[in-house]
């Protein structure tokens, strides 16, 4: 029978048996994968550890390093193929195997330092990988949403296609001044309602190129003297090409907006003149007035700037919040006289939709 007095040192050692193998395990976690993809992590020559990506895309593995190894400092090289996605950590010094022939291999830039309990998220793009390193659980920031996410599923900024709509106002700088000139007695109707839609397609997670119209609602004027009444009203339609520029925050991105845009518009005016009376040798005579109506068609090119934000409530839907500022500016379409020379700002506030894996 064993003595009871050396059941202690034993138990003590075992506990840092348990302890240190505990320790000595590592995580990973994927992100934005195809779904339903296989995910493999390798260290080294070492064994592969494999999961499969939720509908997500996100999936989560746990290494362990063999040894007695305070830390190693390593890199990532990812290999995405049609339907499973290697995540290769290479020590320092060693070269990772070749790539399969159908396989696409991502070398992530930077040597990190894979400690004890170091998680690793390794976030996918369409063209790149990012690699976010954490000495302990990585924040739910990070990981906040899936399958096995406790709290909100938040999205991530991505690459690809985005579709848009939203609603707004507008309003135009100059159109009162024009539409009233020096006539004191008029009003004008110049903060409208606006309609957008919108497609960018993000090369990369900080750039884009923008397409996207404008339909601002009918501003109207109307004003009046002695002897004559007018009502004038402008309607635009508005088609803007740009580029993004901006970041990701989270699962939020801010970015700037530049480019042209490219206006159509039609301005018009019913002017009634009022009939008046002259005395011509003492005689009264009356001059009939009558109603006539004018209309400017103008179309053109102008500069355009704003930005915008987006945060993305879940992988495939944003909400954002974004303005524009441009010139409307333009001759006669025709070969009529006059032209126009405006500034329209919008802001909006939609829907935005991502477009494939």
């Amino acid at each position: 029978m064993m003595k009871p007095w050396r059941l202690l040192p034993m138990a003590v050692a075992l506990g840092v048996t348990v302890n240190a193998g505990v320790a000595a395990a590592q995580t990973v976690i994927v992100r934005s994968a195809p779904q339903g993809s296989t995910i493999e992590v390798q260290v080294n020559a070492e064994d592969v550890k494999s999961a499969t990506a939720d509908s997500y895309g996100d999936a989560t593995l746990d290494l362990r390093l063999l040894g007695a190894v305070s830390q190693r400092n390593v890199h990532f090289f990812v290999d995405v193929c049609s339907n499973r996605v290697r995540v290769r950590v290479v020590e320092q010094g060693l070269q990772p195997a070749a790539a399969e022939p159908a396989c696409r291999r991502i070398e992530v830039s930077g040597l990190f330092v894979m400690r004890s309990i170091t998680t690793f998220v390794v976030d996918l793009d369409a063209e790149t990988a990012v690699v976010h390193l954490r000495q302990g659980p990585a924040p739910l920031s990070w990981v906040g949403r899936g399958e096995a996410a406790a709290g909100r599923a938040w999205g991530t900024p991505r690459t690809g296609l985005q579709l848009s709509a939203g609603l707004g106002l507008a309003t135009f700088t100059d159109f009162g001044t024009v539409a009233c000139g020096t006539v004191t007695s008029c009003s004008t109707s110049n903060l409208k309602g606006a309609v957008t839609v919108e497609a960018a397609f993000w090369i990369k997670r900080f750039l884009a190129a923008q397409v996207s119209y404008v339909k601002p609602a009918r501003v109207t004027a109307s004003g009046s003297e002695d002897t004559f009444r007018f009502d004038s009203a402008l309607d635009t339609k508005v088609v803007t090409v740009a580029a993004n520029v901006g970041g990701p925050v989270g699962p939020a991105r801010v970015y700037a907006i530049a480019g042209m845009n490219h206006h159509q518009a039609s301005f018009t005016t019913t002017e009634t003149i009022n009939d008046t009376t002259v005395v011509v040798d003492s005689v009264t005579r009356t001059i009939k007035g009558g109603t006539q109506s004018f209309e400017l068609k103008t179309a053109g090119w102008g500069w355009l700037f704003g930005g915008g934000f987006e945060l993305w409530a879940t992988r495939p839907a944003a909400f954002y919040m974004e303005g524009q500022y441009g010139q409307l500016k333009g001759p006669s379409v025709g070969g009529g006289e006059g032209a126009i020379n405006d500034h329209l700002f919008v802001l909006q506030a939609g829907v935005r939709v991502h477009i494939g894996r």
